[in-house]
């Protein structure tokens, strides 16, 4: 047991130390920004479509969006992914990788959600970032160690992902987790996501000591009609940390009717 005990620990406390040393962490995030078809300027002014006091000119340059596409027409100095700025459609974050614009100390990439295109906005010198002290967890216990069964679904079951910011996926289950915990019998839908499953659920911890908007285990795919959920090592939507996240609202189907006090609680009380 202590052995189980150590390795939760250690990966709880990698994720903590990614996040301390990540300039581009989830607290970080200062703004983000719903593109307009057409000239999107951004800067210190409040004049500015993309308006933030930490710009470094009053109008700092402007995205042009059309057709779909964002390109990029600076008026201040600025870097694209570490190099000279070009002069082409930027990659957001539905491509292999996303462009990065670097400007004084902000950060800003273009992302994809749905029908939507937005501009998220990172702060490498967030005041927030510098008072982060670690998350809370529940105590390790091994009964939420859950070895569930798994239905695959053949075909795959289309679904729609809603995301906190009103947009909408199309996305599928890729099967269903069933156990019992605590007396009661429980399902979770796995979600597809890339190569792995994602469960998405709410429990009746939410909003009392855990974030309300529930929480999320990602794992790899079984071989087999088992499959291991340790909520021990569940942990928050990145929406738990900031209002410029857009992370899903659990579906439906993963609200379960019992109190799941494992993993991570609450960030801020």
């Amino acid at each position: 047991m202590s052995a189980y005990i150590e390795h939760v620990n250690r990966v709880r406390k990698e994720k903590e130390d990614g996040f301390a040393s990540n300039p581009l962490s989830w607290l970080n995030l200062i703004g983000l920004f719903w593109l307009e078809e057409g000239e999107n300027s951004f800067g210190s002014s409040p004049e500015a479509k993309i308006s933030l006091p930490e710009f470094p000119q009053p109008i700092s340059g402007h995205f042009l969006f059309k057709n779909g596409k964002v390109t990029l027409h600076p008026n201040a100095k600025m870097m694209l992914n570490g190099g000279e700025v070009e002069t082409r459609p930027l990659f957001t974050d539905k491509d292999k990788q996303a462009d990065s614009l670097e400007i004084g100390r902000l950060t800003m990439k273009i992302i994809v959600r749905g029908e939507v295109t937005l501009v998220r906005v990172w702060d490498r010198e967030a005041e927030f970032k510098k008072g982060f002290a670690g998350f809370n967890h529940y105590p390790v216990n091994s009964k939420y160690h859950v070895t569930a069964k798994y239905l695959r679904y053949d075909p795959p079951k289309p679904t729609i992902r809603v995301e906190g910011i009103g947009t909408e996926v199309a996305t599928f289950f890729m099967g269903q987790a069933q156990f019992s915990l605590n007396g009661v019998e429980c399902t979770l839908e796995a979600e597809e996501s890339g190569d792995e499953l994602l469960f998405n659920f709410k429990d009746e911890t939410n909003s009392e000591t855990t974030y309300g908007g529930g929480r999320r285990l990602y794992l790899p795919v079984p071989k087999g009609d088992e499959i291991i959920l340790d909520f021990n090592l569940n942990d928050n939507w990145p929406c738990a940390y900031t209002p410029f996240a857009t992370c899903p609202i659990p579906p439906r189907e993963n609200k379960l009717n019992v109190r799941i006090e494992a993993g991570e609680k609450k960030f801020k009380e």
